[in-house]
């Protein structure tokens, strides 16, 4: 949206649109008629960005608001919408899917299995089904840049969890140590096993993360 804002002719708002979205002119005999449908408008003084509300047509007039800022329009006569497609000056827009041949070879779906099997096991991570979101919605449908900024915010929410139970762990060994906390030989050789095994499984979250953000920011260097 800042490219298309910033763009100063009709074809660099089209360049603009073409990175993010498939822009198709429409036939004359376009229909009009989905609903939340976005079309880039060429007008005679400014060009538009609108996007059709529900019903979409009605009485021979198509019903807008501005995208997206959802500001309403007055609503616009079927024929006129046709006559401005078949002067090629109504272009439909829809979501341009990822080039997911050249994304995989960076980083691919099951990554992001790997990191919610680990995040599972480590038992430090509340928001796994926000992995699962951000995978089959952000992910799929390209949105890198805002897959980055959720997972990079989990993250250090993580490490913050890891800081914690490492103070809370030395605090215990001292504990043990001092005599505070009583303790038979095997209760504590159970209670190291089980710090073990957790700090390893904490160790394989901690790589599947860095491993999915570091992607991440390579398909957003890469302007995938």
């Amino acid at each position: 949206m800042e490219a298309f804002a910033a763009a100063a002719t009709t074809d660099a708002q089209l360049l603009a649109l073409r990175h993010a979205y498939r822009v198709e002119p429409v036939a004359a005999d376009h229909p009009f008629s989905m609903s939340d449908a976005v079309y880039f408008v060429v007008g005679a003084r400014s060009n538009h960005l609108v996007r059709t509300v529900s019903p979409a047509s009605s009485d021979g007039e198509v019903s807008f608001q501005s995208w997206p800022s959802g500001r309403s329009m007055k609503p616009v006569p079927v024929d006129r919408l046709r006559d401005a497609a078949g002067q090629r000056r109504v272009y439909l827009l829809e979501p341009r899917l990822p080039d997911t041949a050249e994304r995989d070879l960076i980083i691919d779906i099951g990554a992001f299995t790997l990191l919610v099997d680990a995040a599972q096991r480590c038992g430090l991570i509340p928001g796994v089904a926000t992995i699962i979101q951000i995978r089959d919605g952000e992910f799929r449908l390209g949105r890198h840049r805002q897959a980055l900024a959720q997972l990079e915010s989990m993250f250090q929410g993580f490490l913050v969890s890891i800081s914690q139970r490492n103070q809370r762990l030395a605090r215990e060994e001292i504990d043990i140590a001092s005599g505070r906390v009583k303790m038979t030989a095997r209760e504590l050789q159970m209670k190291r096993a089980r710090d073990t095994q957790q700090t390893q499984a904490i160790d394989r979250a901690q790589t599947r993360f860095s491993r999915v953000i570091e992607g991440l920011r390579t398909l957003v260097q890469r302007g995938l």
